[in-house]
């Protein structure tokens, strides 16, 4: 099936935090809590936590994107946003997220198409797997690449998104953060059995019986 992709206006913004910075706020976070509380309390306290020069104020417009494709031969949609990078090609994060799934007559929350949500997408194969070919095609929206990926199995090959990264002078923040903790984490964390009856009961597992 041919991909199919329409770009949707959004006035969201992000805030752009270099990786020392990012795991500075993640260690200093509780549970619960998100970044922005965190910032919120180091700017109130007035501490020095976060080493000076670490926080970049730079906004990143978020860009939003349909895409209609295939995930194991199965027609699927998603709307996705994220950072709009072309301007940052050697430091830049996307950032991606699904907003919504659509199927059918139907349209989906993707925590509730999936089962999991963004957290997690490396313990569903079909979230991963839609999610990496969102990253590509970003990616070459933005930098006016050639598609690497032919075949779904290509899109969880570390190799040949190393390659990608490499020929085009990208972000390794970006091959770090968007492509290779996923990739990581799907080989190293295990699936919780709360996890899985959530993903055996979810919209997904009907089309692609991930969990039988």
């Amino acid at each position: 099936m041919r991909e199919r992709i329409k770009e949707m206006p959004s006035g969201k913004r992000n805030i752009k935090l270099d990786m020392k910075t990012w795991n500075t706020l993640n260690n200093l976070k509780k549970t619960n809590e998100t970044f922005n509380d965190v910032i919120l309390y180091l700017l109130k306290e007035r501490t020095q936590s976060a080493e000076k020069g670490n926080l970049k104020a730079l906004k990143y417009q978020r860009k939003t994107l349909f895409l209609e494709t295939t995930y194991k031969d199965k027609p699927v949609s998603v709307e996705f946003e994220y950072n709009d990078v072309k301007e940052e090609q050697t430091n830049f994060t996307l950032d991606l997220t699904f907003r919504k799934v659509f199927l059918g007559r139907r349209i989906f929350n993707p925590s509730e198409f999936f089962g999991v949500n963004k957290q997690h997408k490396h313990l569903h194969p079909a979230y991963l797997g839609i999610y990496f070919r969102c990253v590509s095609v970003a990616l070459c929206k933005e930098f006016k690449t050639l598609d690497p990926m032919v075949r779904d199995d290509d899109f969880e090959n570390i190799a040949r998104w190393r390659k990608f990264y490499y020929d085009h002078s990208l972000s390794e923040e970006s091959f770090i953060n968007d492509v290779e903790e996923p990739l990581r984490l799907s080989e190293e964390e295990k699936i919780s059995l709360s996890i899985k009856e959530k993903i055996k009961s979810s919209p997904s597992n009907s089309i692609w019986k991930i969990i039988p």
